[in-house]
């Protein structure tokens, strides 16, 4: 889904700035620097909220919700309410029959705090270095290679060749995320390129679908018509924003359709977590044992069908219901953030350019 939307990210920042380069206007239609740099600001600001959002719960806490086992032997966690350094108590009512406690990814907030209490307070952004590090080098191969983005199916194929190439560092990302906190750089965790051979069926299965499930409706609107703008061209507002919102129907089409994949991919990654490497959540390296170390003659990972497979029915609800969480604050944030850059587009515009527009259609009396 990174591509999918660092396309149209990129997208929407050509049709602004080629809308916006326009001649300059009289002294008296200028807007104020003033107003101009509130607007950016504040359009930043709602970026960063919006990115945050996404990467805190809908990556983070989504991936930890993948591979998080639902009745773990052993279930680690930290409560305020459990003390193993109490004494123990024989007056106290039955204690061994103590409910057991939910799944650590059941609720937002005790994924946040569960978190925090093993990696400290910017534990919500963890693997962000590796996260940057893996969509720049995704958009250095994609800018050096000479294909507009407007070419919806040229850029199908260039997104799914790019992205599998790179499918290690995605590996190491899902790795970095969920495990304990490690001495290690994380350029140091990317797997080497003979766990590229074995992950590279999970990226096809998640990257191709996902490049598929956006760029192929992209390219059938444009023959349709349905996109009447050019990168370059004299594009009106209500152009522009028609092709954004037609561009983010394809990405939420994008995203219900690869959930699987995703996982799929998650739980693969995930079978191929290094020996030493402590995760940071309840999880079962051996998927039910399903997977057969290496060492003793194994594959080492899980296959397609079982990562899909041994995610359980408990599992499959958590997970949507953290894609449900993350979706509602994304809605509440486009609204307040619709309404406050609104307000300030309204501000910014000439006041007399209700009275041009009237004056426009008055003849001319000799």
């Amino acid at each position: 889904m990174s591509s999918v939307s660092a396309h149209l990210m990129r997208r929407g920042v050509e049709l602004a700035s080629t809308h916006f380069q326009e001649p300059k206007k009289p002294e008296d239609e200028q807007t104020p620097g003033g107003l101009v740099a509130l607007f950016a600001l504040s359009f930043i600001i709602f970026v960063l909220i919006l990115g945050s959002i996404e990467y805190t719960y809908g990556l983070v806490v989504g991936t930890l919700a993948a591979v998080e086992d639902s009745n773990p032997d052993i279930y680690v966690r930290i409560d305020g309410n459990n003390d193993p350094t109490k004494p123990f108590d024989p007056n106290d009512p039955e204690p061994a029959a103590a409910p057991t406690p939910k799944p650590i990814t059941s609720k937002l907030r005790t994924t946040i705090k569960h978190l925090r209490s093993r990696a400290g307070f910017w534990s919500r952004f963890r693997g962000l270095s590796m996260f940057l590090a893996w969509n720049m080098a995704r958009g250095f191969i994609s800018a050096i290679i000479p294909i507009s983005s407007s070419s919806f199916l040229s850029q199908f194929f260039l997104q799914s060749i790019v992205t599998v190439f790179l499918c290690t560092w995605q590996m190491a990302w899902v790795h970095i995320v969920i495990t304990e906190p490690s001495p290690k750089r994380f350029y140091q965790r990317i797997p080497s390129w003979r766990s590229w051979i074995k992950i590279v069926p999970a990226a096809i299965l998640q990257d191709v679908l996902a490049a598929a499930a956006f760029f192929l409706p992209m390219a059938i609107a444009k023959l349709t018509g349905a996109f009447n703008i050019t990168p370059g061209a004299d594009n009106s507002m209500k152009d522009i924003f028609r092709s954004l919102a037609f561009g983010a129907i394809p990405a939420l089409l994008a995203l219900i359709i690869t959930i699987p994949a995703r996982v799929v991919f998650i739980r693969v990654a995930a079978s191929m977590l290094p020996e030493e490497e402590e995760t940071i959540v309840p999880f079962d390296r051996s998927f039910g044992g399903k997977v057969q170390p290496a060492i003793v003659g194994g594959s080492g990972k899980i296959g397609l069908l079982e990562a899909w497979t041994t995610f359980d029915w408990a599992s499959r609800v958590r997970l949507y219901k953290v894609i449900g969480k993350t979706f509602a604050m994304h809605v509440a944030v486009l609204v307040v953030g619709g309404l406050v850059l609104g307000a300030q587009l309204f501000i910014m515009m000439p006041k007399n350019s209700g009275q041009n527009n009237g004056s426009a259609g008055t003849p001319a009396v000799e």
